[in-house]
């Protein structure tokens, strides 16, 4: 009775041990190949496509009505990548020009007729938008005369002035300053320009007169036609500056 019993105990722990075992084994190959389909499906996933970035520059802040106008260029790219396409650049809104990327950019020029004033400028690329604002402030040089015509028969002292004119400068009427002339309009190097003419005073109500210029293109020149341009500065670094119309002076014998 006894070796029956301790028999039957036997079988009994031998079974009680053999469940867990099987059910752990079970377990386990069930997480490892749930494990080996999830890297799989990992590895052969499609590849989430990179958002489109958007960069915006200008050339500088601000410009003068009747000027230059400032250029903003939009930089787009997508990861590492330089993006492909158009740019669809709006101003305050409004779409004006479409523009195709070149190397990841697009560039705007706003017009130099565009009124004095604030404007946003707004790039658009698949959805994805980027804005920036330019300021066109209020500035002319205006010019009483843009025609001239000299005779070298006319005694130099007998020159007369000219020409005069007013300025305003950043949406006011400038103050102080200074007015140069520069032959086809070359004023690269400022007063050291090899095309330097003459300068005039701005005085506190904006005018200006050269009294010289004339007197220059005849000692200067010979029988011909020239043509010259007036630029203004609020400083002697010329670090912002507006032109006026070219001026043309016909120098006959």
């Amino acid at each position: 009775m006894n070796v029956i019993s301790r028999t039957a105990t036997a079988v009994v722990a031998a079974l009680a041990l053999s469940v867990p075992t099987a059910a752990i084994t079970t377990t386990s190959a069930a997480g490892a190949a749930a494990g080996v389909r999830s890297a799989e499906a990992e590895a052969f996933a499609t590849p989430r496509a990179a958002k489109p970035r958007i960069k915006l520059k200008r050339s500088k802040a601000y410009s003068h009505y009747g000027q230059e106008g400032v250029k903003v260029t939009a930089t787009v790219t997508k990861g590492r990548k330089k993006a492909r396409g158009k740019v669809t650049f709006s101003l305050n809104g409004t779409a004006v020009s479409t523009a195709r990327l070149k190397r990841g950019q697009a560039s705007y020029r706003l017009a130099s007729t565009n009124a004095p004033g604030l404007y946003t400028v707004t790039a658009t690329y698949r959805g994805k938008k980027r804005s920036v604002q330019v300021r066109v402030y209020d500035s002319a040089l205006n010019l009483s005369a843009a025609t001239f015509t000299i005779s070298k028969t006319t005694p130099q002292y007998q020159m007369p002035d000219g020409p005069s004119g007013t300025v305003r400068f950043k949406d006011q009427v400038a103050t102080t300053g200074y007015v140069d002339i520069y032959e086809n309009g070359n004023v690269k190097g400022g007063s050291s320009s090899p095309d330097y003419c003459c300068m005039a005073k701005v005085e506190a109500d904006g005018s200006f007169v050269f009294q010289t210029f004339l007197d220059n293109v005849w000692a200067d020149k010979q029988p011909g036609t020239y043509t010259y341009q007036a630029f203004y500065t609020d400083g002697p670094e010329f670090a912002d500056y507006i032109y006026s119309t070219p001026i043309t002076v016909t120098v006959v014998p």
